[in-house]
């Protein structure tokens, strides 16, 4: 697939992502992701449990591969039509997310999706650096290629950010040539990052990896020059939990209202006119002696809940049970809310409100064990309804916004089914 093929879509829908990692003191770490994709696509929390496997062949996405005798339970956020996942944690306490990167030469037209290669190293990895070595023999063997888009064609390479709470690496690839590095902190977007410093190349030789595979065009459209640089800055300081909500819902010095306006360079992605690409699906992972999960189960984090679950525990929404179809009706339905406010100005009482009940709910959470998260989650489930039952009805009077961004949110909302509300 020519990479000439991609360009169409540098002011259109691509997918863009950002994610970060730091090992923290005393044998803890936090992981977060942002998944930025088409804006009318769902993205679901699935619950997968540890299985034993008979099977001699896995399909995934689009080509079949050997299958193992186990695999491990875990927790993946996948866009709904895709077997693989954008962001994900395993039982091991293996962390991992994906970028888009765009690169020189040709795509694969089929293969490993970057997707697939997560949810394989999730499923397979007992640990970060033994993730790392399953993708990177998988992507050696099979290559990576595919479409990888919701309502278009979209073929491109991939990154990944892989943790534990001991070790942390980011690995860069260009068709099936790849790069890591070990790291103590770091995040990736939608570019190559290694050049000279990294720790081992796929040639066996130290060159410059982004110099020479990164194609420049698309790379800088991306916006992600911009985003990487708010993320590395975030995951640099952050301490805690709230320290990454906070970078998660960052948006560029230029947007005064992201619900009035679209921004590709703000880590909270917003779509609208030019701009195709949305933050569709949010995760953070802390890791200690129990795995706490803090998801929204929808688009456009900075008018989202995180909510807090305990891994092991059973599902509880926004996170279901593997083919669960009330999953996807989840995400619809905050979706629903999040485009009733396109072109409004929320009030700051109701982000007062949002972090009010985050603050309680990371409170406590901070020394609960795996029950006393189960009880947590509950009751998170019960505030987080409540609050946008009672938010629906305060929606404010009046649009704003320019024509382009208001067309654009008509369009997809006709395409999605949505009431139009957009004058």
């Amino acid at each position: 697939m020519p990479k000439i093929s991609v360009i169409f879509y540098s002011r259109g829908e691509g997918f863009m992502c950002d994610t970060m990692g730091k090992l923290l003191v005393q044998g803890r770490g936090i992981f977060a992701k942002n998944s930025d994709r088409s804006s009318n696509e769902p993205q679901v929390i699935e619950w997968h449990p540890a299985q034993l496997h008979s099977e001699r062949m896995l399909k995934t996405t689009y080509i079949e591969v050997d299958q193992v005798k186990k695999t491990h339970a875990i927790l993946l956020s996948r866009p709904v039509w895709l077997w693989g996942g954008e962001i994900g944690v395993n039982d091991c306490g293996v962390c991992i997310g994906n970028e888009a990167v765009f690169t020189k030469g040709s795509y694969g037209k089929s293969g490993l999706t970057g997707m697939d290669l997560l949810r394989l190293g999730l499923e397979r990895g007992e640990s970060a650096k033994d993730s790392l070595r399953i993708i990177i023999e998988l992507l050696e063997h099979y290559g990576q290629g595919g479409n990888c888009g919701y309502d278009h064609s979209f073929y491109y390479d991939n990154s990944f950010l892989i943790m534990d709470k001991s070790e942390l690496y980011i690995l860069e690839t260009a068709n099936r040539k790849w790069v890591y590095r070990k790291a103590e902190y770091g995040s990736i977007s939608n570019r190559l990052s290694i050049g000279t410093d990294g720790d081992k190349y796929s040639d066996g030789k130290v060159y410059d990896f982004k110099g020479k595979h990164m194609e420049p065009i698309y790379s800088y459209f991306s916006g992600s020059k911009k985003r990487l640089q708010q993320t590395s800055f975030c995951i640099c300081k952050a301490e805690s939990i709230q320290d990454i909500m906070q970078g998660m819902r960052t948006h560029s010095k230029n947007v005064q209202n992201p619900l009035t306006q679209c921004s590709v360079s703000s880590p909270c992605m917003h779509a609208g006119g030019l701009v195709g690409d949305h933050t569709t699906a949010s995760m953070i992972v802390e890791l200690g002696d129990t795995i706490k999960v803090w998801v929204t189960g929808s688009s456009t984090p900075c008018i989202s809940l995180f909510k807090p679950y305990g891994f092991g525990n059973l599902p509880t929404a926004p996170i279901f049970y593997d083919g669960d179809v009330e999953a996807e009706l989840y995400w619809h339905t905050r979706e629903n809310f999040h485009r009733s406010l396109i072109g409004k100005i929320l009030p700051q009482d109701y982000y007062a409100e949002r972090d009010s009940l985050e603050e309680s709910w990371v409170l406590m959470a901070k020394d609960a064990d795996l029950q006393m998260m189960k009880e947590i989650s509950y009751e998170a489930l019960i505030e987080d309804n409540a609050f946008f039952e009672k938010w629906k009805d305060l929606i404010p009077e009046g649009t704003s916004g320019s024509k382009y961004y208001l067309s654009y949110w008509k369009k997809k909302n006709s395409q999605m089914g949505v009431i139009n509300n957009i004058n």
